[in-house]
Order: structure tokens, then C-alpha cells, then sequence
């Protein structure tokens, strides 16, 4: 595996590059609308914290954080692009988030299957069932 390089400095990804691996690991059907599209790369822009993992200047994966920079802090959107899984770059990601902010309560919400990935990472499952969770549907995604 050639050199991985990891940047922890910016959040504006190229949207083009985001939305594959969006594609690629099955978040996304590709069916997403224009605004859409001109807008994927918000999330990452308004996180605490996005390190991002490149080979030869192509974006190969990432994963953005938000957090109180002290209490606690919340793993999203952690993704490899499959031709890259495997290597320790989603490992090597998580690590660097830790490094950010050490002291931290480190979350992240998964579907069954990938809580073993985490568990290496030193992540203790607190619950599989019972857990409430409330939302507010993102409306670029409800029709109306």
C-alpha cells in the first residue's frame, strides 16, 4: 500500500470526491438533487473536526467529528472507499480524532455488524437495545 496521507486542517472536501465514496459505501443511491449535491460538503464544513485520508492528491476517505472540545465528542460519517478498506486508514482516522481531544468522551452510533471495528478502537458497546433516539427529518430530504 503506497503512502497515505491524512489531513486534519480541511473541512471543504470536494464534493465530487465525497459523494463517490458516499455511493460507493451504500449511504447514497446517487439520487440526490442539484442542491443537494452543491451542498454535501456542509456537514463536513460546519464539524468540529474532519480528518480526511488521501492517496496522490485522491480523496480515499474521512470522518468528521463534532464536539465540545472538552466533555464530549461525536464520531459521523467515518467511510473508506472500498478499495482502500482494510488497511488501517479508518483505524489510523479515529486515532488521530483521539489525539484531537484526548480527555474527551468519545460516541458513535453504528448498525449492527461494524460495532467490532470500533470495539478495536477501544469503543465499549453501552447498548444494542432500548436506546431512544429523536430526530427532526433534514428536510432537503422530505417531499412535501
Amino acid at each position: 500500500m503506497e503512502e497515505i496521507a491524512y489531513c486534519d486542517s480541511r473541512k471543504d472536501l470536494p464534493i465530487n470526491e465525497l459523494h463517490k465514496i458516499f455511493v460507493l459505501v451504500g449511504w447514497s443511491d446517487g439520487s440526490e438533487t442539484l442542491q443537494m449535491l452543491n451542498n454535501y460538503n456542509v456537514p463536513f464544513i460546519n464539524s468540529t473536526l474532519v480528518i480526511s485520508a488521501w492517496k496522490n492528491k485522491k480523496l480515499i476517505g474521512f470522518v468528521r467529528v463534532l464536539s465540545d472540545k472538552m466533555f464530549r465528542s461525536i464520531i459521523y460519517d467515518l467511510a473508506v472507499h472500498p478499495e482502500y478498506q482494510h488497511y488501517g486508514i479508518g483505524s489510523a482516522m479515529i486515532q488521530k480524532c483521539i489525539e484531537h481531544f484526548p480527555n474527551s468522551e468519545w460516541l458513535v452510533e453504528t448498525v449492527d455488524g461494524i460495532e467490532g471495528f470500533y470495539e478495536k478502537q477501544s469503543f465499549k458497546v453501552i447498548a444494542k437495545n432500548g436506546i431512544v433516539y429523536l430526530k427532526i427529518a433534514c428536510k432537503l430530504f422530505t417531499k412535501e
